[in-house]
């Protein structure tokens, strides 16, 4: 781990203000997220130099090729039943030669994908008998849907009729509502009532009507299997005349005891109910939350302590989906809360003018947003982040170059790595995809709003010009 992290420093205040040497940033995320500790020794990845050391002993072969595939980005398949235990020392050998050490007699094969993916096959005597999959792929970013008995429907302040008897005249429920923007969320019992409807409401002239559409928990997460990752070193600033930077994370529940350090929190939002944790594992907003401490960590003024905070915005509750009108709610409830910056690691594929138009009316106030890019290879639009008013972010391999599963289309504005390592109740987690890239750009966006004081469009302006963008963009 040491000699992964030796050729990267940290920005001192100084080069921030001045922002001369921002750009190292991109430097340190390659630098130091694609590296792992074992328990029985360990595994390290060096993904400038693409080279692999290990220092084990009797460690569980299976466990050992788990965490390789965890830090190389590759699906490792091997023979069921494979009990064979390791103990090596090596240091800066190339992935086949590293592999060689490793497996002793064993024979592997690294296989391409028709997408760009790899594989790496295990096996004692027929490649055919790799049947288990240690690392299966992450499954893509979800797709938007639209809800198809619902409407989101705004009115004019000076509206002859009130949202209640609208909604008793044409025989809906009210489920929601965003009082400022005087926007409600409307619920028929089928499709064809929503449609009828909406027809309706489109005749009256102090009204807008906008579809709304479902989002899914981004779900890219798998154990590591030894060991505990070193934690972002940044601490929070207590000192109360500093004024705080707070990033409004919209996403589903955060586990305070699943952050390096819950000072960090601010107490949370909820728009979609009270949320109650049932797994043993990390929320998506637990991962986000912790991808942007490190991402925070990058750029700490040397150690002398951090005035960040992070919102928790659950737009979830206990549900496996949300909503547009839910994320609206949640990016205004974090507003109203103070959040300069929004982090918004979800989207779909349909344009939702109604969202968008929030998001502008908020970014022409001086609220930065930066948003994943998804995570289904190609040049398609996701939203949020397609909106030209969001920073959007894919995630980028060991060579630079954008990974295989991220979406590179031309609205995404710049590319950092996709992986990120949470501590959980005594394992080891890694989060991988687009969603964890926009969350490190939103933790170095609001490092460098701390440490330089200057406006967000400023900040903003200073982020989209030093990290990498995408080749051809």
């Amino acid at each position: 781990m040491e000699k992964v992290r030796r050729g990267c420093f940290r920005l001192g205040l100084r080069e921030l203000r001045v922002f001369s040497e921002i750009g190292i940033v991109a430097v340190c995320l390659f630098l130091v997220v694609f590296d792992g500790l074992l328990a029985e020794g360990r595994v390290e990845w060096d993904p400038v130099t693409a080279s692999l050391e290990a220092h084990l002993t009797n460690a569980p072969l299976a466990d050992v090729l788990a965490d390789i595939g965890n830090l190389t980005g590759l699906e490792v398949m091997i023979e069921p039943g494979m009990r064979q235990r390791v103990s090596t020392r090596f240091e800066g050998l190339p992935l086949n030669q590293g592999l060689r050490r490793i497996l002793g007699d064993l024979h592997f094969a690294l296989l391409s994908g028709d997408n760009g993916s790899k594989r790496l096959v295990i096996y004692e005597r027929s490649m055919k008998a790799a049947t288990e999959a240690l690392i299966p792929p992450g499954p893509p970013e979800p797709e938007g849907r639209r809800i198809e008995n619902e409407l989101i429907v705004s009115l004019d302040p000076n509206s002859s009729e009130s949202i209640e008897e609208i909604a008793e005249r044409l025989g809906a429920e009210i489920v929601g509502k965003i009082e400022t923007s005087n926007a409600y969320r409307l619920r028929w019992k089928d499709k064809a009532s929503a449609d009828a409807a909406r027809r309706s409401l489109d005749a009256l002239d102090q009204v807008d009507v906008a579809d709304n559409y479902a989002y899914e928990i981004p779900s890219r997460l798998a154990a590591l299997n030894f060991g505990q990752r070193t934690a972002p070193k940044v601490s929070p600033n207590s000192d109360p005349h500093q004024e705080r930077v707070v990033v409004g994370l919209i996403d589903t529940l955060v586990q305070r005891d699943g952050l390096s350090s819950s000072d960090f929190l601010l107490p949370g939002i909820s728009v979609a109910g009270e949320g109650v944790v049932t797994t043993s594992e990390p929320t998506h907003g637990t991962t986000m939350a912790e991808t942007m401490l490190r991402g925070l960590d990058l750029v700490d003024d040397g150690g002398q302590g951090s005035n960040v905070r992070i919102l928790p915005v659950d737009v979830y509750g206990n549900q496996e989906t949300t909503s547009t009108f839910q994320v609206a709610a949640g990016v205004i409830a974090a507003i109203e809360s103070g959040a300069s910056i929004i982090n918004l690691s979800l989207g779909g594929q349909e344009a939702t003018p109604f969202l968008q138009d929030v998001i502008r009316h908020s970014h022409q106030q001086g609220i930065v947003f930066v948003g994943a890019a998804g995570n289904e290879p190609g040049t398609h639009d996701i939203f949020p982040a397609a909106y030209p008013e969001v920073l959007a972010v894919t995630s980028a391999n060991r060579r630079g170059d954008v990974a295989g599963y991220a979406n590179h289309g031309s609205f995404v504005d710049v590319m950092v790595p996709g992986h990120s390592y949470v501590n959980f109740k005594g394992e080891t987690w890694l989060i991988n995809g687009t969603s964890a890239s926009a969350a490190y750009v939103s933790g170095i966006t609001a490092g460098v709003a701390a440490a330089s004081g200057l406006p967000m469009p400023e900040v903003e302006a200073q982020v989209r010009a030093t990290l990498p963008r995408p080749p051809g963009n």
